[in-house]
């Protein structure tokens, strides 16, 4: 794909019983998640942002693979196919 390309998705990631604290430290190591929130049943909130489609299907499918994880269930996509051109300003 040419250009510049972002991908920005969001996501609520379920951790299985007992495991969050885990799962958090495992998503922190995994370049563009972002964790931003989670409850008290082990539910995270997260982003992910990555350079194109691709590294973003492959990012959830780790996330999937991991130990900690019960379920992954996305929100939100969007991709940005000119992500450094600044909106204008509606008048």
């Amino acid at each position: 794909m040419e250009g510049n390309v972002l991908n920005i998705s969001s996501a609520i990631v379920y951790a299985k019983p007992a495991q969050e604290q885990v799962l958090r430290t495992q998503l922190f190591q995994v370049a563009g998640v972002e964790v931003h929130a989670s409850t008290d049943d082990g539910k995270l909130i997260v982003t992910i942002e990555s350079d194109n489609d691709r590294a973003a299907v492959d990012t959830y499918e780790a996330i999937e693979r991991m130990d900690s994880v019960l379920s992954v269930a996305m929100i939100f996509q969007q991709t940005e196919s000119n992500p450094d051109q600044e909106l204008l300003k509606c008048k």
